[in-house]
């Protein structure tokens, strides 16, 4: 169950304008698997005037003891709780959120530490963009592996929960991630921003991930900046899923 009662898939009708809204409400997915950082970044450049182009319109998180409810409290955001069910409902579940989403006008979802799998429903019933920060390089549109600057191949990370993804890494010259329209297919889809960290040779995942999650903040907020683009990505991507 996810933000009410499903017993059917829905047929939900599609929007019939292309028209960007200006400004274009926002949903942030968040879960207890992290701290909320991402969504506060969001909310400090907000506050600072960077982002005049959204407003942040919904945080969703998919359990109640998210630490970054305290921040959506702390900053009066209208918040809810995703309570999903059995692994078997996970399609309902998925579009029954995507329906949720259309209802409050949302246009774009940035999924920030959300640690559920959003099937295909979710995707053909949500009408907006959906962002996703991936600790990971993800290839170049033509297919092929992004290379750091020493020539290497940089690690995907494909299906990687953070930690392992973080730790594929050290050992290297250089970490990223990765900015990126989400798709159907976990940890994929048009890229949008890039970030690129120093691996140092003491370094740890967390004292990585530390250096990482900063250019991570900066990275999103600047996609942020031109919802215009994430539009077009989106629209690109759903084009190549034919």
């Amino acid at each position: 169950m996810v933000l009410g009662e499903t017993s059917a898939l829905r047929q939900i009708p599609r929007r019939e304008t292309e028209e960007i809204p200006n400004p274009v409400r926002i949903a942030v997915l968040i879960s207890n698997k992290g701290t909320g950082t991402n969504l506060q970044a969001i909310i400090d450049a907000k506050e600072q005037g960077r982002l005049p182009q959204i407003e942040i319109g919904l945080v969703i998180s998919d359990a109640p003891d998210a630490k970054g409810l305290e921040r959506a409290k702390k900053h009066r955001l209208a918040y809810d709780i995703a309570r999903f069910g059995k692994l078997a409902h996970r399609d309902e579940d998925s579009q029954e959120l995507g329906f949720s989403l259309n209802l409050q006008r949302i246009g774009v979802v940035v999924m920030a530490g959300w640690s559920r799998i959003l099937t295909r429903p979710y995707f053909e019933t949500f009408e907006g963009a959906t962002v996703n920060v991936h600790p990971g390089m993800l290839p170049n549109p033509d297919g092929s592996p992004f290379l750091f600057p020493d020539g290497t191949e940089a690690p995907w990370n494909k299906g990687l929960m953070t930690e392992k993804a973080v730790a594929n890494f050290l050992g290297g010259k250089y970490a990223g991630s990765t900015v990126h329209v989400a798709t159907i297919d976990a940890d994929s889809g048009p890229v949008l921003e890039r970030t690129l960290v120093e691996v140092l040779p003491d370094d740890s995942v967390d004292s990585l991930y530390d250096r990482m999650k900063r250019e991570e903040w900066a990275a999103l907020v600047r996609t942020l900046e031109e919802p215009e683009k994430i539009f077009e990505a989106a629209k690109s991507g759903n084009d190549s899923d034919g």
